[in-house]
C-alpha cells in the first residue's frame, strides 16, 4: 500500500497546485476524494486480508466491507444533500488513485527494465 499512496499523495499535490493556479474548485473536494478512494482501498484490502487469513475471521471481513459501504454512502450523503463537496473537484480527487496505480505499474516496469540493462 506504501508506494501506491505516496503516488496518489504526489498527484493529489500536483491537482492541488493545479486548482490553486486555475482558482477553480474546492480543495477540501479535492482531498476528500482522495482520501475516499484510499480509505476504500485499505479497507478493502484488510477485509480480503481477514477472510483469506488460515483463521478465517469471516466476522472481520463483513464488519470491514459493511464499514467501507458506509463511508461511500456517507460521501454520496453529503455530495447529494448538502454543498460541503463539489462534485468535479470530488471526481479529480478519486481519479488520484487509479492513476497513482498506473504510475506505480509504469514506475515498476521502467525500474525492471532498467535493472535488466545494468545487468
Amino acid at each position: 500500500m506504501g508506494p501506491i499512496a505516496g503516488w496518489q499523495a504526489l498527484v493529489l499535490a500536483a491537482s492541488v497546485v493545479g486548482l490553486s493556479v486555475a482558482g477553480r474548485g474546492s480543495v477540501t473536494s479535492l482531498v476528500a476524494g482522495g482520501v475516499l478512494m484510499i480509505a476504500s482501498l485499505i479497507l478493502q484490502r484488510f477485509a480480503v486480508s481477514a477472510a483469506f487469513r488460515p483463521d478465517r475471521r469471516s466476522g472481520v471481513a463483513v464488519f470491514l466491507v459493511l464499514l467501507k459501504l458506509l463511508l461511500v454512502l456517507a460521501f454520496i450523503y453529503l455530495g447529494f444533500r448538502t454543498a460541503v463537496i463539489g462534485p468535479l473537484s470530488f471526481a479529480v480527487g478519486a481519479t488520484s488513485l487509479p492513476m497513482a496505480i498506473v504510475f506505480d505499474v509504469c514506475y515498476l516496469e521502467w525500474s525492471t527494465r532498467r535493472s535488466r540493462a545494468l545487468s
